[in-house]
């Protein structure tokens, strides 16, 4: 009879904690990050211990934190003078995980989301376009791509156009 191993309850809070550290977190739409001076932020999960330097667009309204997981996916954070992440974008051979992503918003986003389903124009890309949140997404052959964005939540001289 072959050696089986059961997870203890020890054993088991040390996979999740080793499997919630291994690749980068993102602070989720509408949350807050701390910005310092030196133009970085840090998040205040324990998993996100790094600091990200923020990019900052040519017309200097467009700040946005940028990462690439293992996995190759490219997420971008766009946050505000302030610190709020009011969009999100993603890229790469695989989904993210968007319910990371979008937090709080994600419930509402999957039951807009499923409403649209009947009245989708494809099979390959959604969107969900509401007053306060909007959400698009498109596969095609293996690149998964989207972006989520708070429109009240835009800092003046941003726009839609400006989240890639």
């Amino acid at each position: 009879m072959p050696h089986v191993k059961f997870l203890t309850p020890l054993r088991a809070t040390a996979a999740a904690l080793v499997i919630a550290a291994s690749g980068p977190t993102h602070a989720q739409l509408g949350t807050t990050v701390a910005i310092d001076a030196s133009g970085t932020s840090s998040s205040s999960t324990v998993a996100d211990a790094t600091a990200a330097v923020l990019h900052q667009a040519s017309n200097s309204a467009v700040r946005w934190q940028e990462s690439t997981d293992a996995n190759q996916i490219r997420v971008r954070q766009y946050v505000s003078s302030s610190g709020q992440v009011y969009a999100v974008s993603w890229d790469g051979p695989a989904m993210p995980d968007v319910a990371a992503l979008l937090g709080t918003w994600f419930d509402r986003y999957r039951q807009e989301a499923s409403a649209a389903l009947p009245n989708a124009s494809g099979l390959h890309s959604s969107r969900v376009s509401g007053s306060d949140l909007m959400v698009e997404t498109a596969v095609r052959l293996r690149d998964f791509n989207g972006r989520a964005w708070l429109p009240s939540a835009l800092p003046a001289g941003v726009t839609a156009a400006d989240i890639e």
